[in-house]
């Protein structure tokens, strides 16, 4: 099953694999009316996605959409074995940073680009993984109730949301890349910094650890929209 949010509202259960579930939130938030985050979940190759759009309005969600589709259209075209899905991965981020950063100078446009960052499970070895990411999209790993950073922002300092890295900024991008081992029962958050950035590790693991996923989605959903949700929103709930 795939899953492809275009800047889409809502939340939604995503069936899986029985060993691996998963649910999506991808919300406006309560100060701007448009979305420009992008969700993108390939159940059946295990990869989960999410992107936030850089340059403002509708070039910012365009700039989001261009990657989830790039990762979409190049996962379909790919073997299926784990090896193949992360450099199918890596293929559809840079064809995704030379769309936008060649629509971009065809428009005029002065920043343009987005954020991205993704899981991607070994089928063969459901403990085994890979994440990528570019900008300040993060992925936590929960065990036992406590957050694990799994990525690091490529922002000027912890302080401010100038970004040093994004997709389609420039004409080339280094996704930075990891690999980890989980033990059972593991569960990742996948999530833009409209989440990260209201919502401190600790509490995004005590509303993200326990409980059916929907209801753990709901209440970081809420904690989100608790602390004003000034900007779009998304995430994923990845259970392992």
């Amino acid at each position: 099953m795939i899953l492809f949010g275009f800047g889409k509202v809502g939340a939604e259960a995503i069936t899986q694999p029985p060993q691996v579930n998963a649910f999506t939130v991808s919300e406006p938030g309560l100060v701007r009316s448009d979305n420009q985050d992008h969700v993108f979940v390939d159940s059946d190759r295990l990869v989960y996605c999410v992107a936030d759009g850089v340059g403002g309005g509708a070039e910012g969600a365009r700039a989001s959409e261009i990657v989830c589709r790039n990762i979409k259209m190049v996962l379909a075209a790919s073997p299926t074995d784990f090896d193949s899905r992360v450099r199918a991965v890596e293929q559809a981020v840079a064809d995704a940073n030379a769309a936008i950063f060649t629509y971009a100078r065809e428009q005029n446009y002065d920043m343009m680009g987005s954020t991205v960052a993704v899981l991607v499970l070994d089928p063969a070895n459901l403990r085994h993984a890979a994440v990528c990411h570019v900008g300040d999209s993060r992925v936590y790993r929960i065990r036992g109730g406590m957050p694990e950073l799994l990525t690091r922002d490529h922002r000027r300092s912890a302080v401010t949301n100038t970004l040093t890295r994004a997709v389609g900024a420039d004409e080339s991008v280094e996704p930075e890349w990891s690999e980890i081992t989980s033990t059972n029962h593991s569960r990742f958050v996948l999530c833009t910094d409209g989440v990260h950035d209201v919502v401190s590790a600790a509490r995004l693991a005590v509303f993200s650890a326990a409980g059916p996923l929907e209801s753990a989605a709901k209440r970081l959903s809420a904690e989100v929209e608790r602390r004003g949700a000034p900007d779009n929103y998304s995430f994923v709930i990845v259970e392992v």
